[in-house]
């Protein structure tokens, strides 16, 4: 098996406000592990995965849930790497992101909510939870072009590029990791060509969110 990715690394400044408000009936959540099955089923409710170990391995990972809530219920959501880690899967990398930065994974609006900038207003209530600034970070597959677009309507800039080549399950060349991210604690990030002993490819796959 060979597999190749190029992805593009976002950031979005501390501070970024584009004023976009909620509309009257909805509501900004943050939703928590035990509420799993409630996130699985409005994934599903949309002919998504719904994958429901993986959304309990997010949590157990450190990974925060926000969300818009209407009557009928959730219509926007978006994962949260922040105070925690975040395993760079494709690359192998784990990123210590702290209280000032944070990695936004998965943002999903419903179709027929879009282009009124539900996600703009739940990034900005979701920056403004804690008391430091945030800085937002975000990857996105290069070929990607409609999610790159998006990611700039949103503030983001592009910081870099990265890229990664997999034979098998052992073998990785990837990009050495760019000054524009924290920088990395693992599996070897000094290492362009790495090859993972049994116990890293364990360790990697348990960490895999």
């Amino acid at each position: 098996m060979i597999e190749f990715n190029a992805i593009v690394l976002l950031g979005r400044d501390p501070g970024f406000v584009r004023e976009a408000a909620l509309t009257v009936g909805q509501r900004f959540i943050e939703l928590h592990a035990e509420d799993a099955e409630r996130i699985s089923q409005a994934d599903r409710r949309y002919g998504r995965r719904g994958d429901l170990p993986r959304i309990l391995d997010r949590f157990r990972n450190g990974l925060r849930f926000f969300a818009i809530e209407e009557e009928q219920g959730l219509v926007a959501w978006f994962w949260v790497a922040h105070n925690c880690p975040r395993y760079f899967d494709e690359l192998c990398w784990l990123l210590d992101l702290g209280a000032t930065h944070a990695w936004g994974r998965d943002a999903f609006v419903a179709p027929e909510r879009r282009g009124r900038k539900v996600l703009t207003a739940m990034m900005d209530l979701a920056a403004t939870l804690d008391d430091r600034p945030v800085r937002y970070l975000s990857d996105v597959s290069a070929s990607n072009f409609i999610s790159l677009r998006a990611h700039r309507s949103l503030g983001f800039k592009r910081l870099a590029t990265v890229s990664s080549l997999a034979v098998g399950k052992r073998l990785l060349i990837r990009s050495l990791p760019p000054a524009c991210i924290p920088r990395p604690s693992a599996i070897r990030p000094e290492r362009r060509v790495l090859w993972l002993s049994p116990q890293e490819q364990e360790w990697h796959r348990a960490h895999i969110a």
